[in-house]
């Protein structure tokens, strides 16, 4: 238990040295106006595009719904989207079931978070034809610790960048 405060008042220390838009989701000290609005809007239509399967266990701040900001594990740098991961996340210090419970189409707003440096969005229940946009990640050739999208609900035919990567996805309602 010393380990894990230790560990928040160092996370908190570091996140108020950096700007506004710097740091861990779940630590909350981000202000959203600060953040890259490309990402912040990539954000925002995946959270519409779910509709109400979001796992509101992630609504942090108890609005009844999940806002940006808790949207899976976040970590912000310079105000861009750096690390987004809707999967479980396993730590020694707690674990969170944070396949986020997307759905629905993955958005061409997706092409906006080209400062990913990791992005894991296997095991949630995303549908329908990837975008080509999605080709504007430099992180698609980093392997598939770095980008997963598999285990959802995606249809062929898959944009180009991803052909190799797409792992095993359910087609059974691809038309």
């Amino acid at each position: 238990m010393l380990k894990l405060r230790l560990l928040i008042v160092l996370l908190g220390i570091f996140t108020s040295l950096f700007g506004d838009c710097d740091g861990f989701n779940w630590y909350h000290n981000i202000d959203i106006d600060h953040c890259d609005p490309g990402d912040r809007e990539a954000l925002n239509q995946f959270i519409k595009n779910s509709g109400n399967t979001l796992e509101l266990d992630m609504d942090v701040n108890f609005n009844g719904e999940v806002d940006v900001l808790e949207l899976g594990w976040q970590l912000w740098e310079n105000g861009r989207l750096i690390h987004w991961i809707c999967q479980e996340v396993p730590s020694p210090y707690y674990f969170y079931e944070y396949d986020c419970g997307l759905s629905g189409n993955i958005p061409s707003e997706v092409g906006n978070l080209d400062g990913l440096v990791k992005l894991r969005l296997q095991s949630n229940n995303l549908s329908g034809k990837i975008p080509d946009s999605i080709c504007n990640l430099t992180i698609i050739d980093a392997g598939n610790y770095w980008f997963n999208i598999e285990k959802n609900n995606l249809c062929p035919p898959y944009p180009h960048c991803l052909e190799k990567l797409i792992g095993s996805q359910d087609i059974t309602n691809c038309k």
